[in-house]
């Protein structure tokens, strides 16, 4: 086998150094990472049992990062059960582990070295999702000036992101892919020096998500018991009805089960004592049943599949006969779901109307790349654009709504460039895992994680678990273990060509964003403001979304907003935060049920012919609502009641 740095020319006990070069980036990020946890370790949103958790996650990764891993692989799963929105547990713990990782200044991140055919496209594609979200926030960041341009992005992430991250959807999205990006990177280099963490990550996963499916139909149970065990309350669970605990997402909970049930699978399969990993399969899927998604079953079905091409030792040599069955079933299989489609029904939760919805996601994926086929319309921007795109019938039953094709949405999102990034990182990703699973077919583990990703990323042909990070983040560190190897290829010619390709073309989006910003000469729509309403005083006022933007021109005078802190029951006082032209002004407490006079002279004039204002407001509450004539409801974040945003001018 062959030794990595570690083993070559070190001492026992003691790994290689690190240069002052390699410890600075790394103190820096590590160190901003560890300041917003600490601040939500403190804030009094978070529960206390999951503050501790926190806390123990990131003294553990100091300690021992394996260790920490497994932890944030077994907890992000509940992370909404762990804390209640606005509160963000699974990037706590994720962020948690990865300070503490960066921390340890005096180990290398990689003892081993890095798997380069893996890290080179998770590089690549993490930096086209940051040029990507770069370029669009510069490209709408009208009315900054210039010279507040870097503090202005540099605010988009607060110290108080884990506890108020409502936030831009760019933002927020780019965020949580680079979050999950980084356990990928991490449990790669954990891996390589830790033969042990393979398993422990699949027993981890397993255990945590037969729990929660126990936990759901345990509460399924407490429901049927409130409504007089009616056996009618059961059967609506055989008529369409969904339920999950733990996740709003019903088809990212799908994605869940399929990961573990697939190791689960794998491990029943490869190990000499199945009954062990049976029994957490069957916990598993009553709750995965519940979820509705049938996608899920494909890919459960799909990853079994897998597990049985990975235990046959024969060698595949395609010939035309298999050539002409495989043709012929893809041949029966497109036709069946087409007939489903055109005669199926067009009752709620029907296969049939179902695979039509899914149609038209398509052509709005296709319409939404057709208006930006290189880049993209930007990072998190599908679900605000969508209803730009949308086919009538589902823009009137959705609104707005994800690809539902996480796939598609990636090239609707980072154009050409981004989802060929991602389609190459996945794929590279699948092949390093077969080879490794079909190398040692005598590692339970590697066999079972190959199998519960694979299953995974099949959900993501009609869904997008990818955007919900209890469900992308276990992934994450799953496939990061599962293709961990030992060999680290020099680059060469070719990849250096293609590096280069893309930092030109990530370049290129970033000054395209740039040339947007310079040439907006009118002042874009006020946003994060609702429909006016009346107060119980008879003042007219409007409801104030996290963050609102306004503009108000280049002259010299003062901004004068009057606003109102709900009359509700808060974890603490409402603080608004306004920033002008990019350079925050000013900052308050607003005492609850009291119309306040906010002033703010601007004294200096503007570089542009008006000025951008950004008002924040923390903490937040949530309404429930109904959009267009979707049966769920969705919670639209509210903050303070504004009754005017004036614009006075100085008095000449």
């Amino acid at each position: 086998m062959h030794e990595g740095p570690e083993s070559q020319g070190s001492r026992p006990g003691k790994g290689p150094r690190v240069s002052a070069l390699a410890i600075a980036p790394r103190l820096a990020v590590g160190a901003l990472l560890a300041w917003c946890v600490f601040v939500a370790l403190v804030a009094p949103e978070l529960p206390r049992v999951t503050a501790a958790l926190g806390l123990l996650t990131f003294v553990a990764a100091l300690w021992q990062p394996s260790a920490s891993l497994v932890a944030v692989a077994a907890l992000t799963p509940a992370g909404l059960l762990l804390a209640p929105s606005p509160a963000h547990a699974a990037e706590l713990l994720a962020w948690a582990f990865l300070s503490g990782w960066l921390l340890r200044l005096l180990r290398p991140l990689a003892g081993a070295g890095w798997p380069t055919h893996n890290t080179w496209p998770t590089v690549l594609y993490g930096a086209c999702v940051l040029a990507s979200w770069k370029a669009v926030t510069i490209a709408g960041a009208a009315g900054v000036d210039t010279s507040a341009l870097v503090a202005y992005l540099a605010h988009a992430v607060t110290p108080q992101f884990l506890i108020f991250a409502n936030t831009d959807p760019f933002t927020w999205t780019a965020v949580q892919m680079v979050t999950g990006l980084s356990l990928f990177l991490a449990a790669q280099a954990l891996a390589r020096t830790d033969a042990s963490l393979a398993r422990r990550v699949a027993v981890a996963l397993g255990v945590s998500m037969a729990l929660l499916g126990v936990a759901s139909c345990v509460d399924v149970v407490r429901q049927w018991a409130a409504n007089g065990y009616a056996v009618s309350y059961l059967l609506r669970y055989t008529t369409g009805e969904r339920f999950t605990l733990h996740l709003a997402d019903l088809n990212a909970a799908g994605s869940q089960y399929v990961l573990a049930a697939g190791i689960a699978l794998g491990l029943a399969a490869q190990s000499l004592r199945k009954w062990p990993w049976l029994l957490l399969l069957a916990l598993m899927l009553p709750a995965f049943w519940l979820t509705g998604s049938r996608t899920a079953v494909v890919a459960l079905a799909g990853s079994a599949a897998l597990i049985a091409a990975v235990r046959s030792r024969t060698t595949w040599r395609i010939t035309r006969t298999q050539i002409i069955a495989a043709g012929t079933v893809v041949t029966l299989l497109i036709g069946g779901v087409a007939a489903v489609a055109v005669f199926g029904g067009n009752e709620r939760g029907s296969a049939g109307r179902a695979l039509r919805l899914r149609t038209e996601f398509s052509e709005t994926s296709l319409r939404m790349l057709a208006s930006a086929p290189v880049f993209g319309v930007g990072v998190g921007g599908y679900f605000p654009r969508s209803s730009e795109f949308m086919p009538p019938e589902i823009k009137a039953l959705y609104g707005a709504e994800n690809a539902h094709n996480y796939f598609a949405q990636q090239f609707a999102e980072l154009g050409l460039v981004g989802g060929a990034l991602f389609a190459w990182l996945s794929l590279a990703a699948l092949a390093a895992g077969w080879q490794r699973a079909r190398a040692q077919p005598q590692e339970p583990a590697l066999v079972a994680l190959f199998a519960g990703c694979a299953g995974y990323l099949l959900t993501c042909i009609t869904g997008h678990p990818f955007l919900v990070s209890e469900a992308a983040f276990p992934f994450w560190i799953a496939l990061g273990v599962l293709v961990s190897t030992t060999d680290a290829p020099r680059a060469t010619g070719r990849r250096v060509a293609i590096t280069l390709l893309v930092a030109a073309l990530l370049i290129a989006n970033v000054g395209r964003g740039l040339l947007a910003y310079t040439n907006t000469k009118t002042a874009p729509p006020e946003s994060g403001f609702e429909a006016p309403r009346t107060a119980d005083d008879g003042r007219v006022f409007r409801w104030m979304a996290p963050r609102a933007t306004t503009s108000i021109p280049s002259g010299l005078g003062f901004l004068r907003m009057i606003v109102r802190a709900p009359d509700l029951t808060l974890t603490r006082a409402v603080t608004v935060e306004t920033s002008v032209s990019g350079r925050v002004v000013d900052r308050r407490e607003l005492p609850a049920g009291q119309w306040v006079t906010i002033e703010i002279p601007v004294r200096t004039p503007a570089s542009g012919p008006f000025r951008r204002v950004d008002v924040r407001a923390t903490p937040f509450w949530t309404e429930s609502r109904k959009m267009a004539r979707r049966t769920a409801l969705i919670a639209v974040p509210l903050s303070v009641m504004v009754a005017e945003v004036e614009w006075v001018p100085a008095r000449r």
